[in-house]
């Protein structure tokens, strides 16, 4: 009975590793691992080979994986334990391999050579720990951060099905802008590694907002004066702002933009004829914003001094009838 019950317990260990192999080769590696910045990931096998009867030199014990070999590095804390600390692509997220141990042992005064090979197993990468973002609702253009573990420089994250300019801050964390997308709907936000995606959290967009400098424009016919806006955040990318008025003939001024990064955009704005009237700035992702504008001048001071003129005409004409 104790033989048979020591032998059901040593099922059922190998029955809990990767795959046993034979009772010489037995596979320690655990089936997945959690991503880490290094890519390396540590395969561990243990041989139970009588040493004293091995021919010198031919003990070789070997990762296969992707169809190349590793030669394995013994443990220097414990015997018969070997392991092999493996680089694999961040873009990875599994692999097949085995472990194969060939040797030559003396066996009644002759040699005799070995191959011992685990089965074939499957080494999987686990994703980001926990992953979550730090806010659940932003603008176009803000900063976002994702909090997690594992992560990589070759990172990447999407807002629904935009790619968003990502940053590696540290293993924890990620940064991102929230890409050119529309207000008002919330978008999930995933962390990429290759075609693989795993989801952190939905995030809904808010609205940017513009400040005027100055909050209301008045100038002479002719006369420029700079004219700037603000964001509330910088641009994720170059974004072009629209500016129309009510009063077209009144106002000269370039096409304005806001440059990758920035929050800021000055132009010159020159007046036309004189009249009054509004600017409306609006791009995508802002609340519109108004601005009051007049343009005040000549064409007006002529217009009173022609109807000065005129009433010294009529006035003129009627001395000479009373004449």
């Amino acid at each position: 009975m104790k033989k048979h019950a020591l032998r059901l317990i040593a099922v059922v260990g190998c029955g809990l590793l990767s795959g046993c192999g034979s009772q010489y080769v037995t596979n320690l590696t655990p089936q997945t691992a959690k991503r880490n910045p290094s890519n390396l990931y540590r395969f561990t096998v243990q041989c139970a080979v009588n040493l004293q009867k091995l021919v010198p030199d031919t003990f070789k014990p070997l990762l296969v994986i992707d169809g190349q070999q590793f030669p394995l590095r013994q443990d220097a804390d414990m015997e018969g334990l070997y392991y092999y600390d493996h680089e694999l692509d961040a873009s990875r997220t599994d692999a097949k391999y085995y472990f194969q141990v060939s040797y030559e042992q003396y066996r009644s005064g002759r040699i005799k050579s070995y191959v011992r090979k685990t089965p074939l197993a499957s080494f999987s990468i686990s994703g980001f720990g926990n992953l979550s973002l730090e806010i659940d609702r932003a603008p176009v253009g803000s900063e976002v951060r994702v909090l997690g573990s594992g992560f990589t420089a070759n990172n990447r994250i999407r807002v629904g099905d935009y790619d968003a300019p990502t940053e590696l801050l540290s293993e924890n964390v990620l940064s991102f802008r929230v890409p050119a997308v529309t207000v008002g709907k919330m978008y999930p936000v995933s962390v990429t590694v290759g075609e693989e995606m795993h989801f952190v959290g939905n995030l809904l967009i808010d609205s940017g907002r513009f400040a005027a400098e100055p909050t209301e424009i008045s100038l002479h016919v002719g006369e420029k004066t700079d004219f700037t806006l603000r964001a509330n955040r910088p641009s994720p990318s170059d974004l072009y702002i629209n500016v129309t008025t009510d009063i077209p003939n009144s106002v000269i001024m370039p096409e304005v933009r806001l440059a990758t990064g920035e929050d800021t955009a000055t132009v010159s704005i020159e007046g036309g004829e004189p009249d009054k009237g509004h600017l409306y700035v609006s791009a995508q992702g802002f609340d519109e914003l108004t601005v009051p504008i007049e343009v005040v001048g000549e064409k007006r001071e002529r217009e009173a001094g022609e109807a000065t003129t005129s009433e010294d005409a009529e006035k003129g004409k009627s001395e000479e009838a009373q004449n």
